[in-house]
């Protein structure tokens, strides 16, 4: 059974987020910033598999990974956008096909909010 996930445009920084939490620093984002997405999915891969002992066995990470990647490219929007419109404008699409997208993935698609 699919839940239904809900949006929360937050228009926030993770990256000050992570800061005030001392999980992260200034010396690291620029370390970040100058891998590329690539390698740092590569290095998260790698860690992930040795903390398991490289034993990654029956998960079908191939198959998951659009997914995975996909949601993670949710959150950060969401993250950062305040809004439908703006979100669309990050990802490089239009409002319709932004909105086909969150139903495919079980958002709960807001058309308007009252405060």
């Amino acid at each position: 059974m699919n839940t239904i996930k809900e949006i929360n445009y937050k228009n926030y920084s993770r990256l000050s987020e992570l800061k005030k939490l001392n999980k992260i620093d200034d010396q690291f984002v620029l370390y970040v910033e100058s891998l590329s997405l690539e390698d740092l999915l590569s290095i998260k891969l790698e860690s992930m598999m040795e903390n398991l002992n490289f034993k990654f066995f029956n998960f079908p990470l191939y198959k998951s990974f659009h997914t995975i990647v996909t949601q993670a490219l949710f959150n950060a929007v969401f993250g950062v956008a305040s809004n439908n419109s703006e979100a669309a404008r990050i990802l490089g699409l239009d409002l319709k096909q932004y909105k086909n997208y969150l139903a495919k993935f079980g958002y709960q698609i807001k058309t308007w909010e009252r405060k």
